[in-house]
């Protein structure tokens, strides 16, 4: 079949778009396997002239990755799923339910989009301190719900809305509780705006370095973000060929989940902009 030059020009496009997205993991994967002396040098986009796999397991036993990777998925997956749960439920009663300063409450929430989560940190950490939560895991997941919560109630929300109230009635007259309505009617039809925001909310709570930082000190409660700086020595020399390991180590997963939910991410993405 003879392609017309416009579809040539698209998929020449493509491909090089491909090439550019996929540049930098190649280029992390390659440098993962030289030494330091190799990475500085001249040729940096030459091969290895060494395949040192050993950086892999430096990345493991002295980065401790593999539990860095543990938790930082913790965090992540109870952190969304409490996230999902309160902002569905929230979503509910502002979405379905007509009561007196509704539209305000709804503002509300949505002013935390606006917030710099740099202007919480003091009061937050100090809040922390005065109730002992330093170095919790519990303490952690329930600030990450809570920091996603105001975008996931925006994008369920202007999802569920735009879902036809009918529905609710007929289920009111079928004798269905607003918790049947919600879970087993409602959910079904709100999975592409819950899947977006659960996805989106995992991956920024995978990637959080601020309140690791801040309220972690116990190595083994480490993430990804802090364990990554477990190669920078002790007047600011970097070993680059473990820590670019670490990196494949812990983007490798991040693919996987990507590559599996991206259909529900894009079918997702315009669900906020859904009116009543």
């Amino acid at each position: 079949m003879k392609l017309s030059p416009f579809r040539l020009l698209i998929y020449a496009f493509s491909v090089l778009c491909s090439l550019v997205f996929l540049y930098p993991l190649l280029f992390s994967f390659q440098n993962s396997l030289k030494d330091n002396t190799e990475i500085y040098s001249e040729n940096l986009f030459a091969l290895p002239a060494q395949w040192l796999w050993s950086n892999y397991k430096r990345a493991i036993v002295e980065g401790h990755m593999d539990w860095a990777v543990l938790n930082s998925f913790l965090y992540a997956a109870a952190g969304t799923v409490l996230a999902l749960i309160l902002g569905l439920m929230a979503s509910f009663v502002l979405s379905r339910i007509k009561f007196k300063f509704r539209e305000a409450i709804y503002l509300y929430f949505i002013t935390g989009l606006m917030i710099p989560v740099f202007s919480l940190m003091i009061p937050i950490s100090r809040l922390i301190g005065t109730v002992n939560g330093f170095n919790n895991y519990v303490v952690l997941i329930v600030l990450y719900a809570v920091i996603e919560l105001p975008f996931t109630i925006f994008l369920i929300t202007g999802f569920m809305r735009g879902i036809s109230k009918e529905i609710d009635e007929s289920a009111v007259i079928d004798g269905c509780k607003p918790g049947t309505l919600l879970f087993r009617i409602l959910l079904p039809l709100t999975m592409p705006a819950v899947s977006t925001a659960g996805i989106l909310a995992f991956f920024s709570i995978y990637n959080d370095l601020i309140w690791n930082v801040l309220l972690i000190s116990d190595r083994s409660l480490f993430n990804i973000s802090i364990a990554l700086m477990s190669f920078v020595g002790q007047y600011g020399s970097v070993q680059m060929g473990p820590t670019f390991a670490s990196i494949m180590i812990t983007i490798i997963p991040t693919i996987i989940v990507y590559l599996l939910f991206q259909e529900k991410v894009e079918n997702g993405l315009s669900a906020g902009a859904v009116k009543e």
